[in-house]
């Protein structure tokens, strides 16, 4: 019996790649660059010199990420910048084009991608908690787009529907993660 977690990574490939790239290049917000920097301000130097340094993108619509950091420089050359407090030199960021349509989750992965961009480059909390602070992740029923994803997971997988083992009720799928109990046994409860 197939599990609900074998998602085919080719099928949903294939519903993304028809997302068309928009002709202007992604950008940031005058608002949203003043919050950054009221928020990051001090704890990150050459902020500044950060935004004149970076250069926005779209990824390829057929890309699984929403969000990509590029760096010119290699590895332990950006390490000795950012340990210098140098300016890490030319930063590429890519944003799915998927979120040109979701304002929330674009502005949430774009300081996402910009705390990277400025020398935070684990995911840590302190990462967590300034993209939160700054740009709040929305909430499933607020993202069209995650909302999306989710129905592009659930028809990728082999498990379009759910049994329940009580009563033998059968009803679409609709979440990621099998209910407890059905609808049906809910309702006599």
């Amino acid at each position: 019996m197939p599990t609900s977690n074998n998602i085919d990574s080719e099928k949903f490939s294939n519903y993304l790649k028809n997302i068309p790239i928009p002709e202007e290049s992604p950008k940031i917000t005058p608002e949203l660059k003043i919050k950054i920097e009221k928020v990051v301000g001090e704890e990150i130097p050459n902020l500044s010199s950060l935004f004149e340094n970076l250069e926005f993108f779209w990824l390829s619509p057929s890309d699984d990420r929403l969000g990509v950091t590029t760096f010119a420089g290699d590895y332990n050359e950006i390490i000795r910048k950012k340990r210098l407090n140098l300016p890490l030199g030319g930063i590429k960021i890519g944003l799915h084009p998927i979120l040109i349509d979701d304002e929330k989750l674009y502005n949430h992965t774009l300081v996402h991608e910009i705390l990277h961009a400025s020398g935070m480059f684990e995911h840590s909390s302190r990462h967590d908690q300034l993209t939160n602070e700054i740009a709040p992740s929305p909430s499933f029923s607020e993202s069209p787009v995650l909302k999306y994803l989710q129905a592009i997971v659930i028809s990728t997988t082999n498990v379009l529907s759910w049994e329940c083992n009580h009563c033998n009720f059968i009803w679409t799928r609709n979440t990621l993660i099998r209910p407890k109990r059905c609808p049906k046994c809910a309702l006599l409860l």
